[in-house]
């Protein structure tokens, strides 16, 4: 280990034991911190004010009152109904209601009277010394019992493990957690701070009202206005009686403890607590803010360090000032600053007599090394010497040679001079030659290719009448091993075993599948297809047994696949990548054919024909494990292995090409496109790594994208030189890249109309859609989230950056969402995941970029 390492973690061991001695001696004295918290209360920002608090005050002549500070029960009783009445949320009476009860107040009568009224209602808190049955009548019960110094002053309320208790529950919260529905409490040490609640002059930062005038409105039945006031209110009445003392706070003198706890409820309801930070963080923030002051004593140059030193301070002081003021944290500022304090000073001395020894250390190595230059140096004049004499003997050689090198010179002058003469008029042949094939390749590219046509005449009569029913099935082909296979189909599909395609991603095993069901007995019956891989694992058995009313929340019933394809084929694509848990829900289905509907104890039966569709190789998948041996033989009665389109034949290359051609110029109404020669002959040498799918779409990118009316090779974008067309290694990252190229390029034509655009390249909405949104998101990730910078790329003319801005701000905002929230980076990846499953995979690390750069800068 170095020794500059050393003092570093030296530095760092002399800063954990400062701060641990200063936060034990706070601990023994604490009035430092005392006094700087004191001081951070004065200075933080005013609390946020509930507006369902309404206070009603009774004084001491009222008619609430029935001598000696009792309250009137009748009163009470009227009083509490025309509340509930008028919509009143919570009614929070402090009241005296000891027995026994004087007549003139009520009576016995009158208190079972308000027991039955406060039970009816559901919506009253009474403080926990009233009698039992007003308590049990009541919806929940608080001490009215506020905290304070040995002068009476109340500073403030602190949750402890007591408060949390339910019967020690403050009134104050007692009467908000009913109001808020809600059972959560504060976290212990939260704080409330009497002096930000409390204003000057004896007011109240509530509504209040004089109980007469709530009274007069009960009496004289003014039902209108007492909604007007109460109405979703919580609603505090309470009186200066001997039983609910007032108390002093740091502002004021004589505050009615009603108000105190009106402050409580209201900084219950508002989340605006006040809270010390955890210790482990105050210690962390007090380290790393005394190593990053270590870390500028080591740097050489004074005006540095004491820059560094400067930085250090105003972090530490606008952190603390920042979570303080804002996030209600009170810091022991006098515990790290002393840590601070004490380990400058330690480092300070330290650094001092280290630099005295290393002082003393280069002083003798400069003596060493002075005494060892003085001996090269001698060296070194004895080999200056010697070398100056060969320099006299090689002037002296040179000048005899001096004849020889001219004559040498001119000579190769003169060879130079004929090789560069033969090396231009070699140039000017070569670039002859390439005019001349870059002219007979482009006149190759203009001129239209003649009509392919494969006469059926040619063919033996079985394979002409196989073909037809190909084309009725919409299998374009004229290969003899597509023709075998159809042949093997047509006579599956006869029977009624499960058939397993197999073959590459884009083959057309959908189209094979439907030509299956169209030939067999059940070609009358429903074909429903259901892609395996799209169905998330929690919705796999509402979505395919489907589910009746009221199965679970919000459930109105629902058909499943198998039941709406019976009597008919059920064609399960991309089965392989059906988990493990739901493989044995499938397999049961396929043994017996009943199920059961979500929410329903009945077995149902279809009756289904079952055709599996995958790109998987599941013996391999068995094997390994990932997929149950009883599902693979259940689904393998009938096996047909599609081939990949670079394996079939030069003729449905071409068949295909026109194929697709035609549908996409009739869709677009543009009858007169044809293909040129050269055109064909790349869409033969292409290797086609997507199959029938790749050469569908860039089909469809060349209709919707070229100007004429002839395809040319380089419409086609295929960028793949013919040289490599014999590998079967083939850029697929390319081939995505050229197709998010053509898809923003339909859409800057279409000016950003998903509509247009997806009609225009054969697809629908929203795949345009995810597409875009892909390109959105990989773009903010290339322009480091600036929006703006982000839709110039994409829009490429000014007149759409703003369309294209505004969408870039909708899929930014969709990826945090603001009714969501997640602990973690990767629980936020998870669910942006799940909501945009369709969105291109090569487009994910994008958003997994941008949602580190957002936790990284929250």
């Amino acid at each position: 280990m170095s020794p500059q390492a050393k003092s570093l973690l030296l530095a760092i061991a002399v800063v954990v034991c400062c701060t641990a001695m200063s936060f034990g001696f706070s601990h023994i004295f604490p009035q430092g911190d005392r006094w700087l918290a004191g001081w951070q209360l004065s200075h933080l920002s005013s609390q946020p004010i509930a507006s369902s608090i309404v206070l009603i005050r009774a004084e001491g002549k009222d008619s609430a009152h029935c001598g000696e500070g009792r309250w009137n029960l009748n009163a009470l009783e009227a009083t509490f109904l025309a509340l509930h009445e008028a919509g009143v949320s919570v009614i929070a009476p402090m009241i005296d209601v000891s027995v026994p009860i004087p007549s003139e107040c009520g009576g016995l009568s009158g208190f079972v009277h308000l027991a039955e009224m406060t039970k009816r209602i559901g919506s009253v808190v009474y403080p926990d010394f009233v009698p039992t049955a007003l308590a049990q009548a009541a919806t929940r019960t608080g001490t009215l019992e506020f905290p304070s110094d040995k002068e009476g002053v109340a500073g403030g309320f602190t949750f402890d493990s007591s408060s949390l208790n339910a019967p020690r529950m403050p009134y104050g919260v007692a009467v908000a957690s009913f109001a808020s529905r809600s059972e959560t409490t504060p976290r212990r040490g939260s704080f409330l701070h009497v002096p930000d609640m409390m204003p000057r002059n004896g007011e109240s930062l509530f509504p209040m009202y004089p109980f007469t005038d709530l009274w007069d409105l009960v009496q004289a039945g003014k039902q209108e206005a007492l909604v007007h006031l109460f109405q979703g209110k919580i609603v505090f009445l309470f009186s200066e009686s001997s039983f609910s003392p007032a108390l002093s706070t740091p502002r004021e003198t004589n505050v009615p403890v009603g108000i105190l706890h009106a402050q409580l409820a209201n900084a219950y309801l508002t989340n605006s607590w006040i809270s010390t930070p955890p210790f482990v963080l105050a210690f962390l923030v007090t380290v790393s803010v005394g190593c990053l002051l270590m870390v500028s004593m080591f740097r050489e140059g004074s005006l540095r360090r004491l820059g560094f030193i400067g930085l250090a301070i105003v972090v530490l002081a606008g952190g603390i000032l920042f979570l303080g003021f804002h996030w209600g944290w009170i810091w022991p500022l006098f515990s790290m600053c002393l840590a601070t304090g004490m380990a400058i000073f330690g480092m300070g001395v330290w650094r001092f007599f280290q630099s005295r020894a290393t002082v003393q250390q280069r002083i003798v190595r400069r003596e060493q090394q002075l005494t060892q230059l003085e001996h090269e140096l001698s060296g070194k004049q004895y080999d200056v010497r010697q070398l100056k004499d060969q320099l006299v003997n090689a002037q002296r050689q040179t000048n005899q040679s001096v004849t020889v090198i001219e004559e040498l010179q001119v000579s190769q002058h003169q060879a130079l001079s004929h090789l560069e003469r033969y090396q231009g008029e070699i140039q000017e042949t070569r670039q002859k030659i390439d005019r001349l094939q870059e002219e007979l390749h482009e006149l190759r590219q203009q001129v239209p290719a003649s009509p392919v046509e494969f006469p059926l005449e040619s063919l033996a009569l079985d394979d002409q009448t196989l073909m037809q029913e190909c084309e009725a099935s919409q299998i374009v082909t004229r290969d003899q091993t597509v023709l075998r296979l159809f042949r093997n189909l047509k006579k599956a599909a006869a029977t009624q075993v499960p058939i397993l395609l197999l073959g590459e991603t884009g083959t057309g095993k959908e189209v094979f599948a439907k030509a299956a069901h169209a030939l067999s007995p059940r070609r009358q019956g429903p074909f429903i297809s259901v892609n395996m891989a799209a169905i998330r694992s929690e919705l796999f058995e509402g979505e395919l047994f489907g589910h009746v009313k009221g199965a679970f929340t919000g459930a109105v019933g629902r058909t499943g696949f198998l039941e709406s394809a019976h009597g008919g084929t059920l064609f399960l694509d991309e089965v392989g990548d059906l988990p493990m848990d739901l493989q044995a829900k499938l397999l049961r289905v396929l043994e017996d054919g009943g199920f059961h509907r979500v929410g329903q104890s009945c077995v149902t039966h279809v009756d289904v024909r079952i055709i599996a569709a995958t790109n998987r190789d599941l013996q391999a998948e068995v094997h390994a494990g990932r997929y149950r041996e009883d599902l693979y033989y259940r689904l393998r009665s009938i096996v047909l292995t599609l081939p990949p389109l670079r394996a079939r034949s030069k003729a449905d290359h071409v068949l295909l090409a026109q194929s697709f051609l035609q549908q996409y110029a009739n869709i677009q109404h543009r009858t007169d496109l044809v293909f040129t020669q050269g055109a064909l002959d790349a869409i033969v040498a292409h290797q086609w790594p997507g199959n029938i799918r790749e050469l569908r779409q860039t089909v469809a990118q060349a209709v919707a994208l070229v100007s004429g009316s002839v395809i040319a090779e380089g419409d086609l974008n295929l960028q793949v030189s013919k040289a490599s067309v014999g590998s079967e290694e083939w850029g697929t990252e390319d081939s995505a890249h050229r197709e998010d190229a053509m898809v923003l390029k339909c859409l800057r034509r279409h000016q950003f109309e998903m509509q247009s655009t997806a009609a225009a390249l054969g697809w629908d909405r929203g795949t345009v859609t995810q597409r875009l949104k892909g390109l959105g998101f990989q773009a903010l990730m290339d322009y480091q989230g600036d929006i703006h910078a982000a839709a110039q790329a994409l829009a490429g003319d000014e007149k759409y950056v703003r369309v294209v801005e505004g969408r870039l701000r909708e899929y930014a905002k969709n990826l945090l969402p603001p009714s969501k929230h997640y602990g973690s980076v990767e629980e936020a990846i998870a669910d942006c995941r799940k909501r945009f499953r369709n969105l291109p995979e090569r487009h994910f690390s994008a958003v997994e970029q941008l949602l580190h750069e957002r936790f990284a800068s929250s």
